[in-house]
């Protein structure tokens, strides 16, 4: 069973996540960004909207889950585990996408700052995460 402060801390994580990618979802839908660096050029219409889909979803499951992460201990796991696999997606994007050939250097930066991010967010949740 979690102490009250380690479930009050993965509880606030878990809300900053959902907002975090709820406020991504608006930033792909309208072509924002939230990082100080923007290039319009990568910004696809069709491609950026279903990001937006895909993130408000992952944020209405993280906001789910941090009501009640002991009662929604198996969700957590899957938000690990997915935590897990974009950041090998992000690491693959990092070497494997020529961000200069695109027009956008700056966007190489912005991967590994979000890859570093995620591995600090889902680092988090491993070590907040309800235990039997």
């Amino acid at each position: 069973m979690l102490m009250p402060k380690k479930l009050t801390i993965l509880k606030a994580l878990l809300y900053a996540g959902s907002l975090y990618y709820l406020v991504g979802a608006v930033c792909h839908f309208f072509g924002l960004t939230l990082f100080p660096v923007h290039d319009g050029r990568l910004y696809a219409q069709y491609q950026d909207t279903l990001i937006a889909l895909s993130a408000i979803v992952l944020s209405l499951i993280l906001f789910t889950v941090a009501r009640n992460p002991v009662k929604n201990e198996d969700v957590l796991k899957v938000i690990i585990v997915g935590g897990l696999i974009a950041i090998i997606f992000g690491i693959g994007i990092i070497f494997k996408i020529n961000f200069n050939e695109l027009g956008a250097p700056d966007k190489h930066l912005q991967v590994i700052v979000e890859v570093i991010l995620l591995v600090i967010f889902t680092g988090s949740l491993i070590l907040l995460r309800p235990k039997k």
